[in-house]
């Protein structure tokens, strides 16, 4: 096999790298954008219902379970949301970014990184001291 051979796929491979990598994370985008409006529509939900909550003047003198009972709204969204982050939104809001963090870790180990879209940047070689 000859050099140029060699080299020819080499870039072959890393052009198949990030078309594949830019695939995945192109992929999550939509996903990613549909979980951060489900959390901020939640949010909003909670936030709301504890101002009302906060704002009642009966709050302060009736127990704790029967001021809750009184604003379900609240109650609800705030059940909610505790079981949206415990199936993992957070992750989920956030997996395009995750995947590029992991990628740059194991990138940096071949003069390598790529960019928040997935682009590879090939990164200058090391000078050798002799």
């Amino acid at each position: 096999m000859s050099p140029e051979q060699t080299a020819c796929e080499g870039t072959q491979d890393l052009k198949a790298f990030e078309r594949r990598l830019t695939e995945v994370i192109q992929c999550l985008q939509p996903a990613t954008y549909r979980w951060r409006i489900v959390l901020l529509v939640v949010s909003v939900c909670v936030a709301a219902g504890a101002g009302q909550w906060l704002m009642d003047p009966t709050t302060r003198v009736v127990p704790l379970t029967q001021s809750l009972s009184n604003h379900p709204f609240f109650l609800i969204a705030t059940i909610l949301l505790v079981f949206i982050f415990l199936m993992g939104v957070h992750k989920r809001v956030i997996a395009a970014s995750i995947i590029t963090s992991r990628t740059r870790d194991v990138l940096c180990d071949f003069n390598m990184s790529c960019d928040d879209t997935g682009k590879l940047i090939l990164k200058p070689r090391p000078m050798s001291i002799t």
